[in-house]
């Protein structure tokens, strides 16, 4: 009975493992984030997001951010406030008042107790909202995977009377192989249109690729992080034999289809008709936290050639589209110049802006 009786104490001493607050899992965060996010964030900030995220876990809990206190509330009564460390950057006294506001959210809350052991990933999926649109949380890097686009058929080309016309959907590892493919085979071509319309892109050193088939050495894209700037150059040649070239572009056209499109314009090697595109040019850094969940968290912006920077602007054409109807003058549009205001919309199914790239062509 003796023995019996030292067991069972010897399994009392043992930790719960059911405790809210995750104190390796919100030291890591709180030491990761601001050393990988684009934008100086301090820890406190880190902090008070992640807890705001709580609601993900129950609507009836909310953080309030006070002046100097952290407060809990609960159905919309205060539950517990506490003063905030007076250290906007100490790591561990976050992680202890950020534990204290999770323990007593689990003691409070039915839904926070019986989701304890996902608590701070749950909080992390709403939380990553308030830094940028294209930073994402995922619970596994199965999810982060499941979670990328699928890719149609990406890549059309054909002669479309003198003119090479090549459509690229969207940018994958076989997209240069394709074009390479119908550059070769209709050398004879006069011009070329490609078309991005529609494009969400793909990878930035996809775009870098293609676009090293068009311009003979030259700068592609930069990307700043707060580290540090990295240069993409295309190699010396040009697969098109610098025939005259127009790229489609509108409003989604996104990410590295701008990287592509910019590339060329900045090197004077195509006019860009259509209308303004997206606006996306971020890249995220992976960082695997101790759970297995992945933070897909904004850490560089993509500029042109000329230092442009693509996100939140996007690339504007040379030659506006916008709001055009079909059986629009093709002369009078084109006697409007160019680099006019002009907003993005979705022209993807436009025969007119592929009729305004032609008459482009043969002037």
């Amino acid at each position: 009975m003796k023995k019996i009786w030292l067991i069972a104490g010897a399994f009392l001493l043992l930790p719960w493992k059911g405790m809210a607050a995750d104190t390796g899992l919100l030291e890591e965060s709180f030491r990761k984030v601001p050393e990988h996010y684009i934008m100086p964030v301090d820890v406190e900030t880190v902090a008070m997001r992640l807890l705001k995220g709580i609601s993900a876990v129950d609507k009836n809990l909310k953080v309030g951010n006070d002046r100097d206190k952290i407060s809990l509330y609960y159905k919309g009564q205060l539950v517990k406030s506490l003063f905030k460390p007076e250290d906007k950057n100490n790591v561990a006294e976050w992680v202890e008042a950020s534990s204290e506001i999770m323990d007593l959210a689990v003691k409070k809350s039915p839904l926070a107790e019986k989701y304890d052991f996902k608590m701070v990933d749950l909080m992390w999926s709403e939380a990553v909202k308030a830094y940028d649109e294209d930073s994402r949380f995922y619970f596994s890097p199965e999810d982060q995977k499941m979670k990328q686009p699928r890719r149609l058929r990406n890549t059309q080309a054909e002669m479309r009377g003198d003119n090479l016309y090549i459509r690229l959907r969207a940018f994958n590892a076989a997209s240069r192989q394709a074009l390479e493919k119908a550059l070769a085979e209709n050398s004879g071509a006069k011009g070329i249109i490609l078309d991005l319309r529609g494009s969400p892109g793909g990878m930035l050193s996809e775009a870098v690729e293609l676009a090293d088939l068009f311009i003979d050495e030259g700068i592609a894209a930069s990307v700043k992080s707060r580290q540090d700037t990295v240069y993409y150059n295309t190699k010396p040649g040009d697969m098109s034999q610098g025939k005259k070239m127009v790229v489609l572009v509108d409003g989604n056209t996104a990410s590295s289809a701008e990287v592509l499109a910019a590339a060329l314009q900045e090197q004077s090697r195509a006019k860009l008709v259509g209308t303004l595109t997206y606006g996306k040019g971020t890249q995220q850094n992976l960082i695997e936290l101790g759970d297995g969940a992945v933070l897909a968290l904004t850490h560089a912006l993509v500029y042109t050639p000329s230092g442009n920077r693509l996100n939140g602007r996007g690339v504007l054409p040379n030659y506006c589209t916008f709001e055009m109807p079909e059986t629009k003058n093709i002369d009078n549009l084109l006697s409007w110049g160019e680099n006019h205001p002009c907003p993005a919309e979705d022209r993807s199914e436009s025969s007119l802006d592929v009729a305004v790239a032609e008459e482009l062509l043969k002037r």
